[in-house]
């Protein structure tokens, strides 16, 4: 099937978003249905107001923090930089430099993710998602020796897991996340090309097309983490006991409520459909379904299953009302609780539009835009912030 969809890191100008959303709010397998379950949304949500509060961040593709008491913040260049700064009080610093191992010359290539151990004030360990030389996907994390050190040395780079990319150059993934439960996720793209030509995410041999879950505290049988045992294929022959989910195309952005431990995952689509999934805590070994389905409808009927359970999207998005999809966060910050908490905020790349979702709510809202949104994250205070492929970077400041 033709690729339609551009490349969500793609250096190309974003489109102004459209007045109207499409969605398909209610879970089923049926094509015939997915016409009758869209909906047209005209009605704006909570207009939300996004501030400017820093440029010139290079090729800026996630931000966050390190929870440390510092109020530093952190952001991500694609093409192998991570750089540090306190807003309003500082300049920009080199954290740390990766240029010279970092893949970057493709559009969906480069220096993806980053996160900070959940104790690191305490255990100063930082941990990277990036494109290695070879095109695999590649999660270290490197020691500092206090968690006010100004810069990481990449010498101190430890190998923790690689996931084989060696045919297409997009559809990485890339995200890190450590969940109330002090284990480490990560998100792995299909493999690339279009149509998961490997049929690799509904494979539980393969670590393409999933949210891994790991034990980034210990050592295990030579690894630098250990397999949870409660991960739901930890002990099922020939599965990979990292995955934690699976079914999934390229979830780009994905998130971890802080207060009920629930998982959002935006998963990037193919030709027609964005989807939204949300599941709770302990609820692993879930299929999202690609590439059986493309949102709520049949997209290879070859890779289907009778026996297999799927779990549906929580919402989609029709094109070209979206069409790179960029995972937000619940909203828990103390400024805007009273009108936004606890929504989902989320967003798209192409389109610049932002959306909300309210609490209970299988639909989305118009609620802002943010042009050529790369992804979200908050400071220490859980306020939200955003970031643009052109190296800007925003505060939710109205809500």
């Amino acid at each position: 099937m033709r690729h339609r969809r551009p490349r969500i890191l793609a250096l190309l100008a974003a489109i102004t978003a459209g007045s109207a959303l499409a969605l398909a709010t209610t879970a089923g397998p049926a094509d015939a249905a997915v016409a009758a379950r869209a909906a047209t949304v005209t009605t704006a949500g909570p207009a939300l107001g996004f501030t400017r509060i820093g440029i010139g961040f290079g090729q800026t593709v996630a931000i966050t923090n390190s929870g440390d008491g510092t109020h530093r913040l952190f952001t991500v260049d694609r093409v192998g930089r991570v750089l540090s700064w306190v807003p309003g009080t500082s300049r920009a610093s080199l954290y740390l430099d990766l240029r010279s191992r970092v893949l970057s010359t493709g559009g969906e290539q480069g220096l993806l993710g980053l996160t900070f151990y959940w104790n690191f004030r305490a255990i100063p360990l930082v941990y990277v998602a990036y494109t290695a030389a070879n095109g695999s996907l590649q999660v270290s994390r490197f020691r500092l020796p206090s968690y006010a050190s100004a810069s990481v040395n990449p010498a101190t780079e430890e190998k923790v897991v690689n996931v084989p990319h060696p045919t297409f150059t997009n559809h990485n993934a890339g995200m890190l996340v450590f969940g109330r439960d002090n284990q480490l996720y990560v998100s792995t793209g299909d493999g690339g090309g279009a149509g998961d030509p490997f049929a690799q995410a509904q494979s539980l041999a393969s670590l393409s097309g999933k949210v891994l879950r790991l034990d980034a505290a210990h050592y295990c049988a030579g690894h630098p983490y250990c397999v949870p045992s409660s991960n739901p294929f930890a002990t099922t022959a020939g599965a990979r006991g990292e995955i934690w989910h699976f079914g999934l195309r390229n979830p780009w952005r994905f998130s971890v409520d802080p207060v009920t431990g629930a998982m959002w995952i935006a998963d990037v689509g193919q030709d027609a459909f964005e989807e939204v999934d949300t599941v709770g805590q302990t609820a692993g070994g879930r299929n999202f379904a690609w590439s059986c389905r493309e949102g709520f409808a049949t997209y290879n009927a070859a890779r289907c299953s009778a026996t297999a359970t799927y779990t549906a999207p929580l919402l989609v998005v029709a094109h070209p009302d979206a069409e790179a999809l960029i995972g937000g966060g619940v909203y828990r910050g103390p400024a805007f609780a009273g009108t936004l908490g606890p929504s989902y905020i989320f967003g798209d790349y192409v389109t610049s539009t932002v959306w909300t979702v309210a609490p209970g709510s299988s639909s989305a809202v118009v609620s802002g835009s943010i042009n050529g949104v790369t992804s979200f994250g908050t400071d220490q205070a859980r306020e939200v912030l955003a970031t643009s492929l052109t190296g800007q970077i925003y505060k939710l400041t109205s809500g």
